[in-house]
């Protein structure tokens, strides 16, 4: 928190170019940014609300061990969905499930314990894992910043660098509810937000047992229009929703809130997927999340859509014979008489 009424924090001067985050052939080989703090330059360590580094570090694993990269092993790389961070924070939360009496809350810190933090479609863990961290926030903060407020922080940049420093904290204030006459521990709010996790999970994914809670029924990606908001006129402008892979800040970024509805819609992600073999560019792949079309009534405005979902690739045409050889259609615009 800075004082903006005294002038002593303001603004002292600027940085020189110099000293601007830079990378330019480096040693180790290659270059790669996810949007995570970047290092030290000439001692300066530069603030700022960076996402964690659980995407960057997953990158520098996959890359450290290979030195036999191609094209096609890159395109397998913006599938990864593993998470290098959850399953730490699952493994802090699965050491207190299993203190609990409820044979339930047990079988699902046995899952949490043994996840490796993959988010596929088919798998469980994710969908125990944030509905239980979604609980935890909601019983650890929302009784001192009410609810809109805390899911706002639970939400934020410094937040999500931050869930496994709370977690493994025993000691934080936030344990305490401040409305009750007694002092609550990280196990008496880890354990409540369990069951209560089991409930909204229950509900969620239409299912009473574990085997039924495929992550794929909670966290969709639909492709919303603005007339998509109009519940006639979804079927028409919205393209989705997708059951899809993915989860927060892994490679195949598929983001979305945590809350307590038990449900993880996709709110952004990739843009736009594209490789690009600088010694063969005819070779360029890429792929749109949905299509090459603003129309709704064109076959190109959602003919991507699905081959976006399952992280496939189609040629990027980078030279006028190849898009004259592969044009299928053609729209000539003409100024009016």
């Amino acid at each position: 928190m800075l004082d903006g009424s005294s002038g002593k924090d303001d603004y002292l001067g600027y940085y020189d170019f110099s000293h601007n985050p830079q990378a330019e052939n480096p040693p180790w080989g290659y270059v790669y940014s996810t949007n995570n703090q970047p290092d030290t330059v000439k001692g300066v360590l530069y603030p700022g609300y960076y996402r964690p580094l659980d995407r960057a570090s997953r990158i520098v694993s996959l890359i450290e061990p290979k030195n036999d990269w191609t094209s096609e092993k890159f395109q397998a790389m913006t599938a990864d969905v593993t998470s290098p961070v959850a399953p730490l924070i699952a493994k802090e939360l699965a050491t207190v499930l299993n203190t609990s009496d409820n044979k339930e809350v047990i079988a699902m810190a046995d899952l949490l314990s043994a996840w490796n933090g993959d988010h596929q479609k088919d798998d469980i863990e994710p969908t125990i894992y944030y509905n239980l961290l979604s609980w935890v926030i909601y019983y650890s903060m929302a009784d001192e910043l009410g609810y809109k407020d805390a899911f706002s922080l639970a939400n934020s940049e410094v937040m999500l660098r931050s869930y496994l420093k709370l977690i493994s904290n025993e000691g934080s204030i936030w344990w305490d509810d401040i409305n009750t006459p007694t002092k609550e521990s990280r196990n008496d709010i880890i354990l409540k937000s369990a069951e209560k996790a089991l409930v909204t999970i229950k509900k969620a994914t239409h299912s009473t047992k574990s085997d039924g809670w495929q992550w794929s029924k909670v966290h969709t990606l639909t492709h919303g229009h603005p007339l998509g908001k109009i519940q006639m006129l979804k079927p028409y402008f919205n393209v989705g929703p997708f059951p899809v892979p993915g989860g927060q800040e892994v490679i195949n970024n598929t983001i979305f809130k945590l809350d307590t509805t038990g449900v993880f819609p996709v709110l952004a992600g990739p843009a736009i997927r594209t490789v690009i073999d600088l010694g063969n560019l005819d070779g360029a792949m890429s792929i749109n999340p949905t299509g090459q079309s603003g129309n709704f009534l064109s076959k190109h405005y959602d003919d991507q859509a699905e081959m976006f979902v399952n992280v496939k690739y189609r040629a990027q045409l980078m030279n006028e014979v190849a898009v004259e050889a592969e044009k299928v259609s053609e729209l000539v615009l003409l100024p009016k008489n």
